[in-house]
């Protein structure tokens, strides 16, 4: 198995046959047993204590991308914890560069308040549209998470102050006989999914792409052109039915306070937002070019620490019943349902906590 291991992961230089035994001699090749050379054994211990002990969330404040992150859940999960630092060689994605690079960044310690504000900066363009008030984000309780495909609405519910997950639920649109929607079909499930959401004071989703060879579709396919317009009219009416159910219970309570409306002062106000579509994909390594992938993964590991209840909004807190009731769902429910909490996730972390620690080393928040 561990000869297994080492071919899969490419850690052999050449083979040989040996002409007497018939089998084959190797040569192996091990990284880490010269990196190993360059760290004093106090800088060691220390290494190998951050990678054995840190959460998904500790180790991404060190120079490491998700994916290999990742890479050493999955690795500690199967063969428990790391002895040395030449063990690394074993995990899928690293070599003496990446290892040395996550090495000394451990030794120069995790990222601090400083470096957080400057990582700030980086962000390029605009993140979110329109524009999220100030405070509004500041005095918002609950924010609702939104994402569409074609087949289903996703939605996410969080609650601010506690950064928990409220609720996370599915939706799915069924077409009989294979048909595509009429317009008066498309309106009646956009009211059905808007009568199930609940109400929050920010709405957020995914900001949809305006071509569609920006959204990775065949311009020349009559099909995906038709998928993509019924898409597109099931988010704009979705979008038409929240905000005028928030105005309306604005109405409302401007009833119950003065008696009467003033309809003279009555003034749009938004209450959903869209994300820039790529940043969920990005940050959380589930976009390859312009192909999604599925999300299990990602999710796994985002549950993995959801059952701790967070004192620093660094994770995000999930209950046992809705992480039971998101595991008895089929996959392709589990893989929207993921797209749906990275989605929110990404709002809460870059738009209200404002927590850019955790994606510096991301490629999207500097280009």
């Amino acid at each position: 198995m561990f000869l297994r291991r080492l071919l899969i992961h490419g850690k052999f230089r050449n083979v040989e046959p040996c002409l007497i035994c018939r089998t084959a001699i190797t040569q192996i090749r091990l990284y880490g047993q010269g990196l190993e050379n360059n760290y004093s054994d106090q800088q060691k211990n220390k290494i190998l204590e951050v990678i054995n002990t840190a959460d998904v969330d500790g180790l991404a404040r060190y120079d490491i991308t998700k994916s290999r992150i990742k890479s050493i859940s999955q690795y500690k999960k199967s063969n428990g914890t790391f002895t040395s630092l030449s063990d690394l060689d074993m995990v899928h994605g690293f070599s003496d560069k990446f290892a040395k690079k996550l090495f000394d960044s451990i030794l120069e310690g995790p990222v601090t308040e400083e470096k957080e504000s400057k990582s700030s900066n980086k962000i390029k363009g605009q993140v979110l549209q329109p524009l999220l008030p100030e405070n509004l984000r500041q005095t918002c309780k609950t924010i609702l998470a939104v994402f569409v495909s074609v087949n289903s609405v996703c939605w996410t519910y969080i609650d601010k102050d506690s950064y928990e997950v409220l609720e996370w639920d599915y939706h799915e649109m069924e077409y009989q006989d294979g048909k595509r929607l009429q317009i008066a079909d498309i309106m009646t499930t956009a009211w059905e999914v808007s009568e199930k959401l609940p109400f929050a004071d920010v709405y957020v989703m995914k900001a949809e792409p305006t071509t569609l060879r920006a959204a990775g579709s065949d311009p020349n396919n009559p099909k995906l052109l038709a998928v993509n317009l019924q898409k597109s009219q099931l988010v704009a009416m979705l979008v038409a039915l929240i905000n005028a159910r928030s105005i309306n219970l604005r109405n409302l309570y401007e009833e119950e306070e003065t008696d009467e409306v003033n309809e003279t002062q009555s003034t749009f106000m938004h209450k959903v937002y869209f994300l820039r579509s790529s940043l969920p994909y990005r940050l959380y390594g589930t976009l390859v070019g312009n192909e999604r992938v599925s999300t299990d993964q990602t999710v796994e590991m985002i549950l993995q620490t959801a059952n701790k209840i967070p004192g620093d909004k660094s994770h995000v807190h999930v209950s046992q019943s809705i992480q039971a009731k998101f595991k008895s769902r089929k996959e392709l429910e589990k893989d929207m349902l993921g797209h749906s909490l990275l989605l929110a996730l990404t709002f809460m972390d870059l738009c209200i906590y404002k927590n850019y620690t955790k994606y510096e080393n991301r490629k999207c928040l500097i280009s």
